[in-house]
């Protein structure tokens, strides 16, 4: 599948959006769905962003990011709430909120993934962070963990966070959902790390970021399967979700509170995750 680019046209009850995506079809959003859209981001941005994000910046990337999930070939196993959690979002943690959906949709028009699965997909996504947008890991070139994707391809070096978000918002572009997903601290407090999980199939799956050949299984396996504290969320594992009822406690800005997740720790340390 390759993003070619779209059209829009605009009366006063519907917006008609032409997305070359594959077959190429109309993909009709009416006010009503757009607004709620942009109002869901509103309601749901880290506090940090609401103030500084313009509407247009908002509105616009709402209107791509629906014409990725309906140009995409998996959009019927997405339903509408599923896709403003985890293909809407500009944001994922504590990045900030930059206007990177064209730009990342430009650099990856050469990646073509039709004809894939999801997981082939993300695999083909994922060796794309190197080879097409030139990203590296650097636990110190890189200028902040929580980097942007514009920042990120900008720099070339990135965090496991860093390369986390890019290539969710790689998967996000092809109506993938993926949502970040990690842990504070291990529990041998050997530090924190972060990851991806996509849906495909009716279950998440993790993946290791810049590791094509990841998919249910990363070098943090057994890691994540001691992963279990009552007494301390600093030892959990918690994957993003705007609405979720906990906080996702950040290693790097431990104040934060604002950053909404689910924990998924029971999850990884079941043979089967299907939560």
């Amino acid at each position: 599948m390759k993003f070619q680019g779209a059209h829009f046209c605009c009366t006063a009850t519907m917006f008609t959006v032409v997305v070359a995506v594959g077959c190429q079809h109309p993909v009709k959003v009416s006010s009503a769905a757009h607004d709620a859209d942009v109002a869901f981001l509103r309601a749901h941005m880290p506090a940090s962003e609401v103030d500084r994000v313009g509407h247009a910046q908002l509105s616009h990337h709402a209107t791509v990011m629906r014409m990725a999930w309906k140009g995409s070939p998996w959009q019927e196993e997405v339903d509408v709430t599923l896709w403003r959690e985890a293909i809407l979002p500009p944001t994922h943690v504590s990045e900030r909120c930059e206007d990177w959906c064209d730009v990342l949709i430009e650099r990856l028009q050469g990646v073509d993934t039709s004809g894939q699965t999801v997981k082939q997909s993300v695999s083909t996504l994922n060796a794309a962070i190197g080879d097409t947008l030139g990203v590296q890991y650097h636990p110190t070139k890189r200028r902040a963990p929580d980097q942007g994707p514009l920042e990120t391809m900008e720099l070339g070096w990135s965090s496991c966070t860093g390369l986390s978000i890019l290539l969710a918002d790689a998967c996000r572009t092809r109506g993938i959902p993926a949502r970040l997903a990690g842990t504070p601290l291990w529990v041998d407090d050997s530090g924190n790390h972060t990851w991806v999980e996509v849906w495909a199939d009716g279950h998440w799956h993790h993946v290791e970021a810049a590791d094509p050949n990841s998919w249910d299984s990363a070098w943090f396996d057994a890691k994540a399967a001691a992963a279990a504290d009552e007494t301390d969320p600093m030892h959990r594992i918690y994957a993003v979700m705007p609405s979720g009822p906990v906080v996702f406690p950040l290693s790097w800005a431990p104040d934060r509170k604002d950053i909404h997740a689910v924990d998924v720790t029971e999850r990884y340390r079941l043979p089967t995750r299907d939560q």
